[in-house]
C-alpha cells in the first residue's frame, strides 16, 4: 500500500516521505521517496530547501502551506512554490482553513507540476479547484469523518496515513485503504492498482 504522505520513522519504500523543519532533511534523504519542506514561517529556509534541490534531483518539496493554527508566512510559500515550478519538482501541501488563500497563491503562481493536498477534509468543491490546478488530493483517517467523504472518493485522490513509517502508520493506512474501496464497491487490491497508477504522475 503506497502512502501518500507518511513521516520520518521505520525504513520504507512504499512512502513519501515529507518533513516540516530543516534538522529532518539529512534523515528524510535516505529515504527511496522524500521530501524537504518547512511549516516556520523563517524566510532563510526555503533557500536551505534550494540547496538541497541543486544536490538532489529526485527530492519532493513539502511539506508546506497556510495553517490557520499557526503563524506562517505567505513570502515563504511564495518561494517554495516558485522553487517547485523552476526546479519542476512536485510539492505536498499543507492547509489548514486556508484554501481560498492557497489557490490565490496557486493560481498566481502557476507551477506547472503535479502536487498534493495532503489530509483533505474539505469540500469536493474545493476539492475541484486542486485539481483543475493539478493537484491531488490526500485522504487520511480524518478524512474518513468529511461528510463528503464518498465524493471526494470520485476525483484524483491518494491515500495516507500522516504518521511516522511504523507498525502504527501501517495499521492506520489499511484502515483508510479498507474504508474507500468499501465505498468504492471494490477489492483493496483494485484499490492499490488504482492509486500506484496515479502515484506515477509523481514517481515515475
Amino acid at each position: 500500500m503506497f502512502d501518500a504522505h507518511a513521516h520520518i520513522g521505520e525504513y520504507r519504500h512504499d512512502a513519501l516521505i515529507c518533513t516540516s523543519q530543516a534538522d529532518e532533511y539529512p534523515i528524510a534523504e535516505s529515504y527511496p521517496l522524500h521530501s524537504y519542506g518547512t511549516l516556520s514561517p523563517d524566510e532563510n529556509v526555503p533557500f536551505l530547501i534550494e540547496e538541497r534541490l541543486r544536490e538532489d534531483p529526485s527530492a519532493f518539496i513539502g511539506e508546506f502551506g497556510p495553517d490557520s493554527r499557526f503563524e506562517y508566512s505567505i513570502t515563504v510559500i511564495k518561494v517554495l512554490l516558485e522553487l517547485a515550478r523552476d526546479y519542476s519538482r512536485p510539492f505536498t501541501l499543507h492547509v489548514v482553513r486556508r484554501h481560498d488563500e492557497m489557490l490565490h497563491l496557486l493560481r498566481e503562481i502557476k507551477t506547472g507540476v503535479p502536487f498534493i493536498v495532503h489530509g483533505f477534509t474539505s469540500s469536493a468543491q474545493i476539492a475541484d479547484e486542486y485539481i483543475r490546478l493539478g493537484g491531488f488530493i490526500s485522504l487520511g483517517k480524518r478524512s474518513l469523518r468529511s461528510r463528503d467523504f464518498t465524493s471526494l472518493l470520485r476525483k484524483n485522490f491518494l491515500l495516507e496515513s500522516d504518521l511516522p513509517c511504523s507498525s502504527e502508520a501501517d495499521r492506520v493506512l489499511e484502515e483508510v485503504y479498507t474504508s474507500a474501496a468499501l465505498q468504492l464497491g471494490t477489492s483493496i487490491a483494485v484499490l492499490e492498482e488504482m492509486i500506484d497508477e496515479r502515484r506515477t504522475v509523481f514517481t515515475s
